[in-house]
């Protein structure tokens, strides 16, 4: 690193030091440690997981599973919440992988079902 950056770096902690000049050390972490969870929090309820849900609807059971896999118990959370489901916090993060999965395949499943009186008549005529 060159001086040039460091010493940009130090513009920006002096603004932030500037801020807190009035409280302790401990206080200005505590205060900037609560502001970047609250933030985090709002970021993870704004996102739009439409896309995701999509994409699982495509997919078979194994697919989907391994897919959701990628994605962390929290977001899992904010998918069932987008998919209308009552999903528990305190369940581990394979039970909200299953329960989204299986959320997910029963369209798929109806439709089977009403379809097939259908595809038995058309059996039949062959």
């Amino acid at each position: 690193m060159n001086v040039k950056t460091l010493a940009n770096i130090l513009e920006k902690t002096l603004i932030i030091l500037k801020h807190y000049e009035h409280c302790t050390v401990d206080e200005m972490l505590d205060d900037l440690s609560t502001k970047l969870q609250h933030q985090k929090k709002q970021i993870t309820s704004e996102i739009d997981y439409s896309h995701v849900m999509k994409q699982i609807k495509n997919m078979n059971k194994e697919e989907a599973t391994t897919f959701l896999s990628s994605f962390k118990k929290e977001q899992l959370l904010q998918i069932g919440l987008q998919m209308n489901m009552k999903l528990q916090k305190r369940d581990t993060k394979q039970i909200l992988i299953e329960s989204i999965v299986s959320h997910c395949s029963f369209p798929e499943l109806y439709a089977k079902m009403a379809n097939r009186k259908s595809q038995k008549q058309m059996s039949e005529q062959i």
